[in-house]
């Protein structure tokens, strides 16, 4: 009887949502920074996006078709205020680089001294 119950009481509105740090799901990029340039914004459905899976594969799509395919590590350094930070490393072809991830927003790079970041948001 308790059963009944407890899967009755069940709905869509009752599903786990992502952890805060946790980077699998699908990213929807939404802001280009630069030092030498003005920031770009994206609109959301523009399809420049990456998914991350839990067995360590990545896809990126530029425009909603594949471009890449590839492995990803994650080498969390800290965590400040909510915002988990650390190295990212994607294969195909080789590139690593700094991370943040809070809630729903993912960055990677660092603007500071002029290099670039790309800013994400979560869609899945």
């Amino acid at each position: 009887m308790a059963f009944v119950f407890a899967f009755a009481a069940c709905n869509k509105n009752d599903a786990p949502k992502p952890e805060s740090g946790n980077i699998v799901g699908t990213w929807e990029l939404r802001l280009f920074t630069t030092g030498w340039t003005m920031p770009k914004n994206y609109d959301a459905g523009n399809g420049n996006k990456y998914t991350f899976k839990a067995d360590g594969s990545y896809t990126k799509y530029t425009q909603n078709k594949i471009e890449i395919q590839g492995k990803y590590t994650l080498t969390p350094t800290g965590e400040d205020n909510g915002t988990k930070f650390g190295k990212i490393k994607l294969t195909n072809p080789d590139y690593e680089d700094v991370y943040s991830i809070r809630t729903d927003t993912f960055t990677v790079g660092t603007s500071v001294a002029d290099g670039p970041s790309w800013q994400y948001i979560r869609i899945k």
